[in-house]
């Protein structure tokens, strides 16, 4: 019944989709749920790679392992701080450092949220801030969570007692992050109208 209007009516799809994209963004189901739980999810999963790693470098049989996942993580750090810096070369210094610091003290996926759910929009940014949500999460993904819970199933395998029990909740919080990570990413790229066609 809608289609006569959205062939004859000039206008009408463009508007639609104002109207849709604004209740997403503010339905509290919609983009500030997913973001948050996202960033809940992927700080949680770096705070126990950290603690996982801690309890690698007890067992003297682990530290290749514990050396494998630090590896991992500062890959990952390292990106998302190239992420930041062609995000943020249009600013000052002070902002780059700024923006370093929050990525190197774990806070990146929080602050993203922060600023998806708000919809902050910065003019001299390189891309909008959903984007760089994206690239972070999906750097987080190739980097860290992926080959961080395989190295840890391997390890939990190889032998369960060294590893503790903890990991497991690592592994499970790692699982959890990469999932949901995942759907994120591919939900954002499907309901966005440009990526869309």
């Amino acid at each position: 019944q809608l289609n006569v209007l959205f062939e004859e009516v000039e206008g009408f799809e463009e508007f639609m989709l104002v109207v849709t994209n604004n209740l997403l963004r503010d339905s509290i189901y919609g983009m500030v749920m997913r973001v948050s739980v996202g960033a809940v999810l992927s700080t949680v999963d770096a705070v126990t790679d950290i603690y996982v790693i801690a309890t690698y470098y007890e067992e003297e049989e682990l530290y290749g392992q514990a050396n494998a996942m630090l590896a991992m993580l500062l890959v990952n750090i390292i990106s998302q701080l190239i992420i930041v810096y062609v995000q943020y070369r249009r600013k000052s210094l002070c902002v780059i450092a700024k923006e370093a610091l929050i990525t190197m003290a774990f806070l990146r996926p929080a602050v993203d949220a922060y600023r998806v759910s708000t919809n902050h929009e910065d003019e001299e940014a390189s891309f909008d801030q959903l984007h760089e949500v994206i690239y972070n999460k999906a750097t987080e993904l190739g980097c860290e969570s992926i080959p961080g819970c395989v190295l840890q199933l391997y390890v939990w395998l190889l032998a369960p007692e060294k590893a503790g029990t903890f990991a497991l909740v690592s592994i499970g919080i790692s699982c959890l992050a990469t999932g949901f990570t995942s759907a994120m990413i591919a939900f954002d790229m499907d309901v966005d109208v440009p990526h869309r066609k």
